[in-house]
């Protein structure tokens, strides 16, 4: 007797144990078609983008406590997010939203340390899924090779296996790779059951959807063109009688066309009808704009943030829907970019060492007092920023935000913020300089907020 009729329904018509050849196969066709998607759909492109901006903006930085690292370490560390970038194009601030595009094109991405001769020796280099060896099959006595993961007998990663030449090299060779032990790897993907090792590209939910839109542009060309071939014009002639006078006898003279209006009609014409065929689209706009709040929903942005178009939202509105995707962002943040983030702050204290001769005291006892700072994201603007400034006040007062919450917030320390709020004092009462009275604001909702 089975547990449940469900699995044999047509509900799961299609699903079948896959081996991993195929499995990753199929993988590899999917992350090489939303690569195409990328190039050839801009739509898809502009919700990534976003989606990207919306996530990483001009990047996470931490918030080093000053009783645990020292100046030093603090000004080694900014001086060395403008050099991290192994293929030197960008910041700290550019591999972190590259790895993020990387994520929603590919599936997931590698963060890889690479040792340098740097004044800190340590780049960051974002690997695509597609650098993975994910043929690679093995079974030893102590380990074995999945997807071109060795795996301890316990399950626990030991080495990753990349492609020492890409894919589309003309030397490249399936049983060329380098393997890299796993503490220099970092392997950010969206895990959603246990043992998953590879991920599907995050935009491929929107590709139907995306596609189906691009192909209702040029059904509605195409539409439009064709209604403006029909508007053909039916000609009724009048009948023309001709007398015969020999064989030597001319025609009587008479005009040959006529113009009107810009067309041209024959001579004997009496009545002109126009035809004008239905339109083949007919809910053309509101199917599209159904189609775009589908692809945006599984891109995990909103409608605005993908076409632009406010005319349909207000003051409500337009907040609960970026209420939902900033929640969404927040756990991506907090659950896969954060821990992400403190390894890479470990590589750099690790490197830190080997540069510096003073260096943090009892990190090798204990890193994990070092490796669990606050990481400062870019604020969100406000769509109230009044109410919100009020609404943060009020909770200072009532002690339900500390200020120091607030500074780390916006990137400071507390003794920095207050250290930055005396100077302001002291320039002012050097210059003589008195603050303006505080005038009363009316902010109270009324319904024409929603209009």
């Amino acid at each position: 007797m089975s547990y449940s009729s469900v699995a044999k329904s047509p509900l799961f018509k299609g699903a079948e144990l896959h081996d991993n050849e195929k499995s990753e196969s199929h993988l590899l066709k999917e992350i090489t078609a939303s690569h195409h998607l990328i190039r050839n759909n801009p739509l898809l492109r502009v919700g990534a983008s976003r989606f990207r901006a919306s996530c990483i903006g001009g990047g996470a930085k931490p918030v080093f406590d000053p009783e645990l690292f020292n100046e030093a370490f603090i000004k080694r560390f900014q001086e060395w997010e403008l050099y991290c970038d192994f293929y030197d194009n960008t910041n700290l601030a550019g591999v972190q939203a590259l790895a993020v595009m990387t994520m929603l094109l590919d599936g997931s991405a590698f963060l890889v340390r690479r040792r340098t001769l740097h004044p800190i020796p340590l780049q960051i280099q974002v690997v695509s899924p597609l650098s993975l060896a994910i043929d690679l099959e093995l079974t030893g006595s102590s380990s074995y090779v999945r997807g071109g993961i060795m795996y301890a007998k316990n399950g626990k990663i030991k080495k990753y296996a990349f492609y020492k030449l890409p894919r589309d090299h003309p030397d490249f060779d399936e049983d060329s790779v380098n393997w890299l032990p796993a503490e220099d790897v970092i392997h950010l993907r969206d895990v959603v059951h246990v043992s998953q090792s590879t991920a599907q590209p995050w935009i491929s939910p929107g590709a139907d959807f995306a596609k189906q839109y691009q192909d209702n542009q040029t059904v509605e060309i195409k539409s439009r063109m064709k209604r403006v071939g029909q508007q053909v014009f039916a000609l009724k002639e009048a009948e023309v009688s001709q007398t015969m006078a020999g064989p030597n006898s001319q025609k009587s003279p008479s005009k040959l066309v006529h113009h009107a209006g810009g067309v041209t009609f024959l001579n004997g014409v009496k009545e002109v009808k126009t035809a004008s065929p239905a339109e083949i689209a007919g809910n053309y706009q509101e199917h599209n704009n159904q189609v775009l709040r589908m692809i945006a929903g599984l891109l995990g942005i909103t409608y605005e943030m993908l076409t632009g178009d406010l005319t349909q939202v207000n003051y409500s509105s337009i907040r609960a829907g970026m209420i939902n995707h900033r929640r969404l962002i927040s756990q991506l943040r907090d659950i896969m970019l954060g821990p992400a983030f403190n390894r890479v702050l470990g590589w750099f204290i690790d490197a830190y060492h080997l540069a510096n001769t003073d260096g943090l005291p009892n990190y090798f006892e204990n890193p994990y007092t070092y490796l669990n700072p606050t990481w400062i994201w870019p604020e969100w603007e406000e769509i109230d920023p009044l109410k919100a400034a009020k609404a943060l006040v009020l909770e200072v007062q009532n002690d339900i935000t500390s200020l120091e919450e607030v500074s780390n917030s916006r990137g400071k320390t507390l003794d920095k913020h207050l250290d930055g709020v005396k100077r302001s004092q002291d320039a002012k009462q050097t210059r003589g300089i008195q603050d303006a009275p505080s005038t009363a604001i009316d902010d109270e909702r009324s319904d024409d907020d929603d209009d």
